[in-house]
């Protein structure tokens, strides 16, 4: 059963000059301590912070006797609005306010405050992959998506950003970790009946932190405007997860995958994403599943347990 838990008595707001700051008073916790290395204790955890400058992540140990996943999720939120002891390292939860998280069945859903949205696109990135990177290592815990008042997050582009992990930030050094730049993509449309893929470029401009396997999976939802192609995903398709391991590409898509598109064959629906996906580098072969499931049948021809390739005979 869903429990929504105001992080009360615990968030405290603080105007200083002209800065919104946000301020958790604390609780007595076990101790924590900082440097590079992560203790091997159980119960140890990275807070995952700014450092001087706000382009990086660094991050620091903390420890707790807390396990409960309920009350270890607002610890870590909270241990997250703290100024940390070294002056190289600043608080990522400083000019907005977590209104309340959900803990629900392998996943944390945050609520902010308006703020959040002010957030400049660098900075909300960073402050993103901290958030999602400090509360992933809860055991049993795999997702964490982030609301503005109750509205799902979307990025500097205007696109959802639905679930996350930490598999779907790429670390880069500096100031890079907040690029944007130009990709071309090359992405397989359906034709005009929907029996064949045709190949077709996008340039899209992205951020660096985000893995290109997502990218790709994303602009394949967003579909196409061309009258010569049709899109071959349904658009409320959300993402789970996507991660790479041994040249395999592992998409894990909602519910709303299983639905195919009116006059899509399902092979080209499924071939679309394989063939768009190896054609980037270091993917082979693309593994499906759906809420983390892959023994799934989609419109009784098309099994999710099976490891696709590339495929060029669909192609036309």
């Amino acid at each position: 059963m869903r429990r929504e838990n105001k992080i009360k008595d615990h968030i405290r707001t603080a105007v200083l000059c002209l800065s919104i700051t946000v301020c958790i008073c604390g609780c007595a916790f076990t101790g924590h301590k900082q440097g590079s290395e992560a203790a091997d204790a159980d119960g140890s955890y990275k807070i995952y912070c700014f450092d001087r400058d706000e382009n990086a992540l660094l991050s620091y140990d903390y420890v707790t006797e807390v396990s409960d996943t309920e009350s270890l999720a607002g610890e870590l939120l909270e241990e997250m609005s703290k100024k940390p002891d070294d002056i190289e390292l600043k608080e990522v939860i400083r000019d907005f306010e977590i209104r309340s998280y959900v803990c629900e069945e392998k996943q944390i859903v945050i609520n902010t405050d308006e703020r959040y949205a002010l957030l400049e696109p660098t900075k909300e990135v960073l402050t993103r992959a901290a958030i999602v990177r400090t509360l992933g290592q809860i055991d049993g815990i795999e997702y964490i998506s982030i609301k503005v008042k109750d509205e799902d997050l979307t990025d500097a582009l205007g696109q959802p950003v639905g679930l996350m992990s930490a598999t779907d930030f790429v670390d880069n050094p500096g100031d890079e970790i907040n690029a944007y730049e130009n990709k071309e993509l090359v992405l397989y449309f359906a034709d005009s009946d929907g029996s064949g893929l045709i190949k077709a470029t996008r340039t899209v401009e992205y951020n660096t932190s985000i893995s290109l396997e997502k990218l790709t999976v994303e602009q394949l939802i967003l579909g196409t405007e061309s009258k010569q192609l049709r899109a071959t995903i349904n658009p409320q398709t959300k993402i789970i997860n996507v991660t790479v391991k041994d040249g395999i590409c592992y998409v894990n898509l909602d519910p709303a995958f299983l639905t195919v598109p009116e006059g899509i064959r399902p092979e080209v629906m499924i071939y679309s994403i394989v063939d768009s996906l190896v054609e980037l580098p270091g993917i082979q072969k693309v593994q499906f599943m759906v809420d983390g499931e892959s023994d799934i049948m989609i419109a009784d021809s098309v099994s999710l347990t099976d490891i696709y390739e590339r495929n060029l005979d669909i192609v036309r």
